[in-house]
């Protein structure tokens, strides 16, 4: 008989026919009636996934060729004629098989292979079975547990309190299988598949992945250069020539005369001896021209030996940052209840009063934000420089995975920082550095011609006795009105060779800032002035979801530290917008309606307090087909409709963004609204609008915004 064998694909891969198989005996047949259709599957990651890699780190997310090296497990139950409900054990149906048992499908040349002995789907019409996976089989195996009910997996994978490399890079991502609606492969049929029998498991991250960073408002150092050094440069070489859009353009028909003259006696008049005739003949002649802006790109390397800088102000070094709040361990159970999000059992939160987790110089703690003896900081002054208003990575690229948390409960992340001022002042001695891009342009045409002629027309002048002449028939003779075109314009004649003009001068484009290396701090004091350091504590009220990436961000400003929480799809790609690829027109830039807002500045921060905040845009066509809006920073904000409703999910929690189709006849407006109308805090988050295109990738659309030398707009509610 024909056997489809269990088969589990990425997105690229073809699914296969297997050889003919003997049906398995271990299943009676008298309960269980089997087909020819053997239990097959295809496993596939989700649409734009993005695995996100640190260098100098062991961690790595689970993408396609880990999936192919590892494989995964499969569970699947028969269970007649009746539903597959987790809550029942085996002996709970009438008719239980267990069709797979943890069976591990492995990757093979260019197919999934099932490593047991093939299984085969009911025979009958309405007999069903329910299918779940979760990946990788050989990180994971060893920590299944199937208690008769449903199986799940044991996740201890908690790291030491002291976040070591060796205890950070132990962690280990792990996946649950769906289907395209983010739920199990429950109660299903053969027929429900095509290829026929063919079980389609999409892979999601079941674990939520932090990342920490670190800024501040605070009053920092001041340089001002007062020597630019003895500077240099050279420039490279001319790169491969950027050919634009070809423009194409038909001139105005040019007007021309032509004439010929010839003396005629006049023999019979007395007072003429000659008539002079002449005969004029009118062109039409336009030309078509085809151009071309050519660009070519060069840098060129300036470097500055020798600049000297006056240095004042301070700098704050980052002794000890500790976080709280996070769950120790749990289980995860294979047959979730919400789509898209994994179900989470005995979870259990770290214990004691110790902080779970550490950052300090002992361990990963970004060197350039540690804290260190003056002399070191004096004698390496551009290692450490500390906590400035861009943000820094505290983790030096590690990250950590979280059980999700929900923040329904109450419980919060607390983070703890402590960190030291340094009072600098002196002269500094530096090299700098930087690259200069430079533009080359010229035009390049090509033209062709064609032409029509008028009729011929003959005008007389007569010359009388006193040589003059009359030239009342001559009169405007060279004026294009006094001609009839009436012949067609003849073919166009060939294209010229393209023109080869020179190009014009370089110009460079803005210059970047210069890179200060080899600095050295000389007759300069260096010190501490508030050791031991101070401790600032913040806490944030925020879920921490599987399959969401989650960057906290230390804000430090003065006497207190706000947190900062970015969450994002794992998936989610933004790149750098190009506002030269065909994008599309924005009709009515994004903008506010004054009577929903307290006030606005110029820096783009607007204020809704307690009331709902109204903001509308519209855009043309151009290459995008949809628009998103994402509300980035704490969740003290939510989308609501124009009646003050909160936009809910299917699973009844306020949405992190709206997405629509873009329609140039429809003006897009966007209400906003704070969760708490009595919060004791001030909050704020960012207004994002993205492009999205065909592949569902995200585009930050900054040039929907308008407001004088402001980028992004940030909602604020004031503590109330």
């Amino acid at each position: 008989m024909k056997t489809l064998r269990i088969l589990a694909l990425l997105s690229f891969a073809v699914i296969a026919l297997s050889c003919v198989k003997e049906q398995h005996p271990r299943l009676k047949p008298e309960i269980y009636h089997k087909s020819n259709v053997e239990v097959k599957a295809t496993a596939a990651l989700p649409e734009g996934w993005t695995p996100m890699t640190k260098a100098a780190s062991d961690i790595t997310d689970i993408d396609n060729t880990e999936l192919q090296s590892r494989g995964f497990g499969v569970y699947a139950f028969y269970t007649g004629t009746e539903e597959y409900s987790s809550a029942k054990d085996s002996s709970a149906y009438s008719k239980f098989g267990m069709v797979l048992k943890n069976r591990k499908f492995q990757y093979s040349t260019s197919v999934w292979e099932n490593s047991g002995t093939a299984e085969f789907w009911p025979a009958s019409d309405g007999e069903n079975l329910t299918l779940l996976a979760y990946a990788p089989w050989d990180t994971w195996n060893d920590k299944v547990v199937y208690d008769g009910k449903v199986p799940s997996i044991k996740y201890d994978d908690y790291i030491a309190q002291n976040l070591s490399v060796s205890e950070l890079e132990k962690q280990r991502d792990i996946l649950w299988g769906t289907n395209t609606s983010g739920n199990p492969h429950k109660n299903v049929e053969k027929d429900d598949y095509s290829p026929e029998g063919t079980v389609d498991f999409h892979f999601r991250h079941a674990v939520a992945k932090v990342r920490f960073g670190v800024k501040g408002t605070l009053p920092g150092e001041v340089r001002n250069q007062t020597y630019g050094g003895s500077s240099n440069s050279s420039t490279g070489s001319a790169g491969v020539i950027e050919a634009g859009e070809t423009m194409s353009s038909v001139g105005s028909p040019e007007f021309s005369v032509a004439n010929s003259s010839a003396y005629y006696r006049s023999d019979g008049f007395d007072y003429m001896d000659w008539v002079y005739v002449r005969y004029y003949h009118a062109v039409q002649t336009q030309t078509e021209t085809e151009s071309i802006i050519q660009t070519r790109y060069r840098t060129r390397t300036e470097t500055a030996t020798g600049a000297v800088y006056s240095v004042s102000g301070q700098r704050y070094l980052v002794e000890q940052v500790t976080m709280k709040g996070f769950n120790q361990k749990g289980t995860l159970v294979l047959d979730n209840t919400a789509s898209y999000e994994p179900t989470w059992i005995d979870v259990t939160r770290f214990s004691g009063a110790d902080p779970e987790y550490v950052l300090n110089s002992s361990n990963i703690l970004s060197q350039s934000l540690r804290y260190v003896p003056a002399a070191t900081v004096q004698s390496n002054f551009s290692t450490y420089t500390g906590i400035s208003e861009t943000t820094s990575d505290l983790m030096s690229g590690y990250f950590l995975y979280a059980i999700p948390r929900e923040s329904s409960s109450g419980d919060r992340i607390a983070v703890t920082i402590k960190y030291h001022k340094l009072n600098v002042a002196g002269t500094l001695t530096a090299n700098q550095t930087r690259e200069v891009v430079q533009k080359q342009t010229r035009t390049i045409s090509r033209s062709r011609t064609r032409t029509r002629n008028s009729e011929e027309i003959r005008v007389t002048s007569d010359r009388n006795g006193t040589n003059s002449w009359n030239n009342a028939y001559n009169a405007n003779a060279s004026t294009e009105d006094k001609y009839t075109f009436s012949a067609d314009w003849g073919g166009w004649s060939g294209w010229s060779g393209w023109s080869d003009p020179d190009w014009g001068a370089w110009q460079d484009e803005p210059a970047p800032d210069w890179t200060i290396t080899s600095e050295s701090l000389t007759g300069a004091t260096v010190n501490y002035n508030d050791d031991p350091a101070p401790a600032l504590s913040g806490e944030v009220l925020t879920s921490l979801q599987g399959g969401r990436v989650y960057d906290i961000n230390l804000v430090v400003a003065g006497d207190k530290i706000e947190l900062d929480v970015v969450p994002q799809p794992w998936n989610l790609k933004e790149f750098e917008f190009d506002y030269n690829a065909n994008v599309n027109d924005v009709i009515q830039p994004l903008t506010y309606d004054s009577s929903f807002i307290d006030y606005a500045d110029a820096q783009g921060n607007v204020y809704i307090n307690n009331r709902m905040g109204k903001f509308f845009f519209q855009l043309g066509a151009g290459k995008y087909a949809s628009w998103q809006a994402s509300l980035v920073g704490d969740a003290a904000f939510g989308f609501c409709d124009e009646n003050g409703n909160f936009i809910l999910d299917e699973h009844g929690n306020r949405v992190a963004s709206i997405r629509n189709a873009i329609d140039p006849e429809v003006m897009n407006y966007i209400y906003i609204k704070p969760v708490n109308s009595e919060a004791s805090v001030t909050s704020h988050a960012k207004l994002r609008i993205y492009y999205i295109d065909a592949t569902g990738d995200a585009v930050v659309a900054l040039n929907l915004v308008e407001m004088a030398g402001v980028t992004e707009w940030t909602i604020w509610q004031n503590a109330n």
